[in-house]
């Protein structure tokens, strides 16, 4: 179980890091220039990862039948903290660039691949 999640866990952060060093400089080479923390998006996804996928697996040790269930009810629950918490960023400015907007959902699908790729390996284990 802590094997498992924290290899993919590792694997994910070296992906990720990657990924936003690409995305900086990609903006940089553009000049284009953030309404909102970049940082801060990429942080906060790679936290909900965290924590949706460590709740999944525990949860798989208890209920293993109930981890499909339990993943669509924490990816509805972390769209909506993203919201809340994003809400000045998203809402508050008057035009986003595309940029800003591909800037915003990238890494939301980006760790929505982590998150249903984890669960969805989690969910295959328990057929064999």
């Amino acid at each position: 179980m802590i094997k498992r999640f924290f290899s993919f866990t590792l694997l994910v952060v070296m992906v990720t890091v990657i990924l936003y060093v690409t995305h900086i400089y990609i903006l940089g080479y553009i000049g284009e220039e953030m309404a909102f923390s970049l940082l801060g998006m990429y942080i906060f996804h790679f936290s909900a990862y965290f924590i949706i996928c460590l709740s999944v697996e525990l949860l798989y040790t208890r209920l293993p039948s109930q981890v499909g269930y339990a993943y669509l009810a924490s990816v509805f629950i972390k769209i909506g903290v993203f919201v809340l918490v994003f809400k000045s960023a998203i809402f508050g400015a008057e035009d986003l660039s595309m940029a800003e907007r591909l800037s915003i959902v990238v890494p939301m699908f980006l760790f929505l691949i982590f998150e249903a790729t984890y669960c969805g390996r989690l969910m295959n284990s328990q057929q064999a």
